[in-house]
């Protein structure tokens, strides 16, 4: 504890040499609300996933609020963290009482608690819309804006990937750990908005062997919206999420966490897809058309998708799902197989019912033939698979239905009910009940789930929403599950149950304390050498406790205490703890801003690992794994030069006690193992 304090002064007596106006209170209406919007959201997920797209999506509705007044609920579904339910009430309430006159009426709502209205000022507004017709005009570049964006990365410790030279006949990275990426938007805010990515990855050649013309990745997307019957029209890269996710839903997909709403998806439909993200998309030409209380959207796609070959017969084992092209094997498995995917999807609307229906095949070039395991008796074999589902929800007096029932004409069905109840004001519970038979099968399937995809799994999840006041809200789920077939590591019928409580306590706005508790049981494969694997129990119980606090004008603290133990079978107890500290500083008006962590951690192996979700440049993300013994630093600053350029930097370390770090081609031999990371931001 007195190190800590040491810290702070050390923090405060250099920062405040710059300057100190404001205060805590406006800084929550900064930058730092979308972040942690974002660790609610992917706590859940770790550092697998691409959270560019949602972090794009939050920071443009902080910049442009969206118009309660106005709105249908389309552009408050894309915020994440609105139930279907709640935003059905605010639309209810609107219709009813007239046009809100202020933001204080979302008290009157039911359904809406405190925490709830917190999140949501941010990013909305009562102003009056501007008169008139959207329409083309010759000024239509003008009226628009171009943002840039430039990052570029590395770590500064080369791994044994990058030490090998030549052709030795051992595997080996191809390019320079160097990491860039460039982004380009152009939005007319009453038309169209073309967006253009470019990506390179570490070890991925630049200019060079298979890259001779750039990049290792391409997207663009030009999308067009509200053009009479034609709602919606994307040429390029796009996404569609529609139902529960059964059968067809490409882009992120959110499940479990402290945001309950999520276990029941709203899906968006058909949107541009902007994320750099190389797998999970559609591209081609996309159209949402619009016919009294109907909506179809037929959509084709073509795409050349890693994947392993299976023989030399010309099949293939697997799609590849990193998106990483560094080794001689990684590129020879590059776009190795083309995909079709062609369908329609139809939605109607009256009242408060919404139904759906989707069709669509998915043709490969290839023949996919999984690898010959047990376990994969009932995956999907062949060139061409045929999906349908029908999803509903609908609303009524408080009470949200969901569900969607779909089927793979190869395999077997799936479906998941649900609902949403507000009790009272202050209390509101949902459940969800699935089935997804073992030969059930989709290309783009993200239903709910325990498991990585929606199959072969039964289970119940029953949460519970409680606000007792404005100063405290609880939530607490718990999730039973069962895998009716074997798993990858799992030789057996399976079964488990996860259990979640989050208690949180803001007794000002300048302190905010939540403690968190969660307890997963799973059955795996036993950890001996047998011929036949018995199945073991694997225990985790993680609890966490983190306060937020500002006792000086512009600069706010968090820290955060996480404990973990881990359990498989007759195995030792394996204990984990993560605590850091950070120092965020964000003054109202001023050019620069920054943040500081430092974290103590230590667990007894990658088995007890613990995510940290941590800052960065604008739309960047990191949530690595705090594992092994060590400390953590980073720091990020940025600096607006002008009114149209602005640039961040970041440096960031582990330091571990171990000597070695990684294995394999990610060795790194030494102690520390740190990356900086830059990026410049031009707006005209």
């Amino acid at each position: 504890m007195l190190y800590v304090m040491r810290f702070n002064l050390l923090i405060f007596f250099v920062l405040l040499m710059v300057a100190v106006e404001s205060s805590w209170a406006q800084q929550e209406e900064s930058e730092l609300i979308v972040e942690q919007l974002i660790e609610e959201l992917a706590d859940e997920l770790g550092d697998e996933y691409n959270y560019d797209e949602i972090m794009e999506r939050l920071h443009h509705y902080h910049r442009f609020p969206i118009d309660i007044n106005k709105t249908q609920g389309e552009e408050l579904r894309e915020l994440r963290f609105l139930s279907s339910l709640q935003i059905m009430a605010l639309l209810t309430y609107r219709k009813k009482a007239g046009q809100f006159i202020s933001t204080y009426e979302l008290q009157s709502i039911k359904g809406f608690d405190m925490a709830t209205i917190e999140r949501l000022l941010p990013f909305i507004t009562v102003s009056k819309a501007r008169a008139g017709k959207k329409h083309v005009t010759g000024n239509t570049l003008e009226r628009g804006e171009h943002d840039i964006m430039i990052r570029y990365g590395t770590v500064l410790q080369h791994s044994a990937g990058y030490e090998i030279k030549g052709d030795t006949g051992g595997s080996h990275y191809m390019g320079s750990p160097d990491r860039y990426f460039v982004r380009y938007r152009y939005k007319e805010p009453k038309l169209f908005q073309l967006a253009v990515n470019m990506k390179k990855d570490p070890g991925e050649q630049f200019f060079a062997g298979n890259n001779r013309f750039g990049f290792d990745f391409y997207s663009a997307s030009l999308y067009f919206h509200d053009l009479g019957k034609i709602k919606k029209l994307v040429i390029g890269d796009y996404s569609l999420q529609v139902g529960q996710g059964l059968s067809l839903w490409s882009g992120l997909s959110f499940g479990k966490g402290s945001l309950l709403q999520n276990a029941a998806k709203q899906g968006l439909g058909l949107h541009p897809y902007t994320s750099s993200n190389e797998v999970l998309f559609l591209r081609g030409i996309a159209g949402t058309f619009v016919h009294k209380r109907f909506e179809l959207t037929p959509f084709v796609s073509f795409r050349k998708l890693d994947a392993t070959p299976a023989d030399s017969a010309g099949t293939f084992s697997s799609l590849g799902a990193s998106g990483y092209h560094r080794t001689s094997t990684e590129i020879h498995n590059k776009a190795a197989v083309d995909q079709w995917v062609y369908g329609l999807n139809i939605q109607y609307q009256v009242k408060n019912l919404e139904v759906g229906a989707n069709i669509h095949q998915t043709h490969f070039a290839k023949e996919l033939v999984p690898n010959q395991r047990l376990y994969n008796k009932f995956s999907f074999k062949g060139d061409k698979l045929f999906n349908t589902s029908i999803y509903y929800q609908y609303t009524i007096n408080g009470l949200y239905l969901f569900g969607e029932a779909a089927h793979s004409f190869q395999g077997g069905f799936a479906t998941v009910n649900g609902l949403i109840n507000s009790i009272s004001h202050d209390v509101s519970i949902i459940m969800l009940h699935r089935y997804y038979e073992k030969d059930y099968y989709a290309f783009y399937n993200q239903g709910f789930a325990e498991g990585s995809e929606a199959n072969n799994e039964r289970g119940l999840y029953v949460g519970l929403m409680w606000n007792p006041s404005r100063k405290m809200n609880w939530v607490g789920y718990a999730d039973y599950f069962k895998f009716p077939w074997l798993k990858f590591r799992v030789d057996g019928p399976s079964q488990g149950y996860d259990l979640f409580s989050q208690f949180v306590y803001m007794p000002s706005k300048k302190m905010k304390v939540s403690l968190r508790y969660r307890f997963r049981k799973k059955q795996e494969n036993s950890g001996a050498n047998n011929t036949v694997h018995l199945l073991e129990d694997m225990l985790r119980h993680q609890a966490r406790i983190e306060v937020k606090y500002s006792w000086l004008p512009n600069i706010g603290f968090r820290n955060r205490l996480e404990l973990i133990r881990y359990k498989k079978g007759v195995e030792s107890n394996e204990l984990g703890w993560m605590f850091y500290h950070d120092v965020i500083y964000k003054a109202m008006g001023k050019a620069y801003s920054g943040n500081v962590r430092i974290a103590w951690f230590k667990t007894a192996s990658y088995n007890s690992r613990i995510y940290a979700f941590e800052n960065d440049v604008l739309y960047g993300y990191s949530f690595p794994a705090y594992s092994n013994k060590g400390l953590r630093f980073y720091s990020n600053i940025r600096y607006r030069l002008s009114h149209k350029m602005t640039v961040w930097a970041r440096y960031a370390a582990f330091l571990y006690a171990n000597p070695v770090i990684g294995s394999g081609l990610d060795k790194i031999n030494g102690k520390l193992k740190s990356d900086v990371r830059i990026q410049f931001r031009f707006q005209f």
